[in-house]
């Protein structure tokens, strides 16, 4: 996947001067996705602050929803939109029983 870094930069939250989305926000139907997504794109673009990708809340989503971290960022580096990312994990999830 080819990144795209001017496209993120149009997406992403400044996460040095304000908050990525609450927790209870989902995204391909999964709490925490959206914040996940919010600092994804914010590491990125090196706007993440206090906040980080990957850090237990995040990798408890990727988890649950069965998504590898990595493959997570790379997708979200090619500067998918919101509806996008939703689409690929739901595309993408092997959520356990």
């Amino acid at each position: 996947m080819e990144q795209n870094l001017e496209q993120v930069k149009k997406l992403a939250r400044d996460l040095r001067t304000g908050e990525p989305r609450p927790p209870d926000e989902k995204l391909g139907g999964f709490p925490f996705a959206a914040r996940c997504l919010d600092k994804c794109r914010a590491a990125l673009v090196g706007w993440q602050g206090e906040f980080r990708y990957g850090c237990p809340m995040d990798r408890a989503f990727l988890e649950t929803a069965g998504l590898d971290q990595n493959e997570f960022r790379d997708f979200v580096a090619t500067g998918a939109s919101d509806s996008e990312v939703d689409k690929w994990i739901r595309l993408h999830v092997h959520a356990r029983a």
